[in-house]
């Protein structure tokens, strides 16, 4: 066997090395897990002082993908991030280095919109008139986990019911979340902020107006659909629960306007959702679309 020179033994162990780190030699790790495994390389093209970085690319600690920027001449051109499961989260594009446009997703794929379109959302709504709630309406929420369906007390709440309708029909509730899951108690929706890229404010936002308290007799039982509200009794908006059990101590508190007919075990499965320490789904549970019509109709 011929034998090899000094300097081939440590080129060969620097290759090894460097293949050792995940990276090629048009490669190079800039961080690892405390593990060794690659957390972000960088990659390259050409040589010497032609050498120049075409791509940054990051990884979760189970090796999947979780961002990769890409460059042209020096500059950055896009950027994608992708969640832990593999779906795309974020999506930059740049024109000589310069932003040009960007767009989030939630884990689910929808494209979270941004605090500039929820206010285009509320001035839409304020010209959209609407019509009154009939006793022949029911409301169908189309979810992630299926469909439920709902009729309504317009004899009792129809200020509510007008209100729910007007803004189903909108399509204000279209691509919102059941931001708030209590086992037992309720799941709650309804917020325009559950849309946006922070999850801290899902919970504090409405259609711009609040509508009067109509307690009534109805009691909270499961499936009930009621208004959800601040202290004050008058300010229910557009967020909404339903009752995932006997609830008797919000009965006359809060207003209860309509009531469930069909998905229980949609409701059910909603209910079973893991959450975060702030009662939100980890994994979202979307309201696709509400719509509200003649039963016939649907």
């Amino acid at each position: 066997m011929k034998r090899r020179t000094r300097q081939q033994i440590i080129f060969t162990l620097a290759t090894l090395l460097w293949a050792g780190c995940g990276a090629s030699a048009s490669e190079e790790v800039l961080k690892t897990y405390p593990d060794g495994k690659t957390q972000e390389l960088a990659r390259y093209d050409g040589s010497g002082s032609a050498r120049v970085m075409t791509a940054r690319i990051g990884y979760y600690r189970n090796g999947a993908s979780s961002f990769e920027e890409l460059y042209q001449e020096g500059r950055v051109s896009s950027y994608t991030g992708w969640w832990p499961e593999g779906q795309v989260k974020v999506q930059r594009k740049y024109n000589q280095g310069s932003l040009e446009s960007e767009r989030y997703f939630d884990s689910d794929g929808a494209r979270q919109i941004t605090s500039t379109e929820i206010k285009d959302i509320i001035a839409k709504l304020a010209d959209y008139p609407g019509e009154p709630a009939t006793a022949q309406d029911i409301a169908v929420i189309e979810t992630s986990a299926g469909s439920m369906t709902f009729r309504f007390y317009t004899d009792l709440a129809p200020l509510h019911a007008n209100n729910f309708k007007r803004l189903a029909n909108f399509g204000f509730y279209d691509s919102t979340t059941f931001h708030r899951v209590m086992p037992g108690f309720v799941i709650q929706g309804g917020d325009i902020n559950s849309r946006d890229a922070n999850r801290d404010n899902d919970g504090s936002g409405s259609p711009g107006y609040t509508i009067l308290a109509e307690f009534n007799p109805r009691p909270h039982v499961k499936g009930s659909l009621a208004m959800a509200r601040s202290a004050n009794p008058n300010s229910a908006g557009s967020q909404f629960y339903i009752a995932l059990g006997r609830l008797a101590g919000l009965d006359n508190q809060y207003t209860v306007f309509g009531e469930l007919l069909e998905g229980m075990e949609t409701l059910e499965s909603i209910a079973a959702s893991a959450t975060d320490s702030g009662d939100n789904p980890v994994y979202p549970q979307r309201i696709f679309r509400v719509r509200v019509g003649p039963a016939e109709s649907e």
